[in-house]
């Protein structure tokens, strides 16, 4: 199985749904998990509960809203990254009701403890905070309260605290366009043996290979089993199937293996490269 342009998964997506949306998901995959963790996610449960999520919402009411994506405004990645984003703030707006108001937060008085919570869980600046509070006080909130109230909850907030809130904050920046990274990321490590490094990129490109050549539902499964690390449930909901068996797992398995020996793929190699899960027979 080749990449499919764009043009050529919209056409899959209406003539065939179900085979289209698994195609769509093993060729996303990575591209939508590499948008969550550059809009600041870094738990691992959390990127892929954001995950799930964007799934849930592209292939409800039949795949409505991907079989209706407009290709005149632009590419599917771009489009994913509008998807990801709104995914990733109602993911953190869902999880305000488990945040943790702070035992030295809580001993403010009301007005202080809204600042916190539109300051902080809300990513409201003060000017704002002003503007929604001053109804609420009867227009006795002003910009100076704001910034009183501020400095009194500043007061209580310990270093761990504001460790905490900054990884809050976090997870709700807009992601970076794609094609950027880090500067560490495109920094070679010094310390890199240059041969490992071109052999592992070579091992890499085999495994696509290999994949590539399984059905798309097939292919699916491995990715996002052993590439993603999601559970065999997530997994038949994110595709909507069900009765994800261990034997069916072992018959992609197979069958990759296969694949892999025919590309000159070892057990060694294997063993050193992103496809060591292939040396067992766990599911």
């Amino acid at each position: 199985m080749t990449a499919l342009s764009d043009d050529a998964l919209r056409a899959l997506m209406g003539s065939d749904p179900a085979s289209g949306w698994r195609a769509f998901i093993d060729q996303y995959t990575p591209l939508i998990v590499g948008l969550i963790r550059r809009a600041g996610l870094v738990d691992r449960d959390e990127v892929m509960e954001v995950y799930v999520r964007v799934c849930e919402h592209l292939s409800a009411r039949g795949f409505e809203r991907l079989k209706s994506q407009d290709a005149s405004r632009g590419s599917l990645g771009g489009w994913l990254a509008v998807i990801v984003r709104h995914a990733i703030v109602d993911w953190v707006r869902s999880r305000k009701g488990r945040r943790r108001l702070f035992q030295a937060v809580r001993g403010l008085e009301p007005f202080d403890r809204k600042v916190f919570e539109l300051h902080y869980w809300d990513d409201r600046s003060p000017s704002e905070i002003a503007e929604l509070l001053a109804t609420d006080t009867g227009g006795q909130a002003n910009l100076s309260s704001v910034f009183a109230a501020l400095d009194r909850v500043h007061s209580r907030l310990s270093d761990r605290h504001r460790a905490e809130l900054v990884a809050l904050a976090a997870r709700s920046r807009w992601p970076v366009p794609l094609g950027e990274t880090d500067a560490a990321e495109r920094m070679p490590d010094p310390h890199a043996d240059p041969e490992a490094t071109v052999r592992g990129a070579q091992l890499n490109a085999r495994f696509e290979t290999a994949i590539g050549g399984l059905p798309a539902g097939d292919a699916a499964i491995v990715r996002l089993k052993y590439v993603e690390g999601l559970s065999n449930r997530d997994i038949e909901h994110a595709l909507g199937i069900a009765g994800l068996t261990a034997s069916r797992i072992q018959d992609i398995l197979t069958r990759l293996r296969t694949a892999l020996a025919n590309l000159g793929v070892d057990a060694i190699d294997a063993a050193s490269a992103r496809v060591r899960f292939l040396e067992s027979e766990q599911s």
